[in-house]
């Protein structure tokens, strides 16, 4: 997998979070709401993602890396949104699984790195 250039991208996507959070819902923001469900489910989806790669059932872990990718969109976490974007292409073109090694370690650090970030966003 061709790792993309994570330097330019903030790990946090501000603009898009303080959209997130003028939107409420019930007595909170949509960001609030939806972090809740992104920091519990990013370790979750992580950890299936280790356990289905050695296996390399396609379906499967295109089906993984595609919830991240649009949960990562969602709450503007464009690194993570980068790299899952290069990881459903590897698993769209059926390139060799081996090409997503370390995909896993990657996404980890960058959810902690997100929610680090967002954590000042939260009210």
């Amino acid at each position: 997998m061709r790792v993309p250039d994570l330097t330019n991208i903030e790990p946090i996507n501000e603009a898009h979070v303080r959209e997130l959070q003028e939107q409420v819902v019930g007595v909170g923001s949509l960001f609030n709401r939806l972090y809740s469900i992104f920091e519990s489910e990013g370790p979750e989806l992580i950890a299936e993602l280790r356990e289905l790669l050695p296996k390399g059932v396609q379906a499967d872990i295109h089906e993984v890396i595609h919830k991240m990718k649009g949960s990562s969109a969602a709450m503007g976490a464009d690194r993570i949104y980068a790299l899952t974007t290069e990881g459903v292409l590897v698993c769209c073109s059926e390139g060799e699984f081996l090409d997503l090694d370390g995909l896993a370690d990657l996404l980890g650090e960058e959810y902690t790195l997100y929610c680090l970030e967002a954590k000042r966003f939260l009210s």
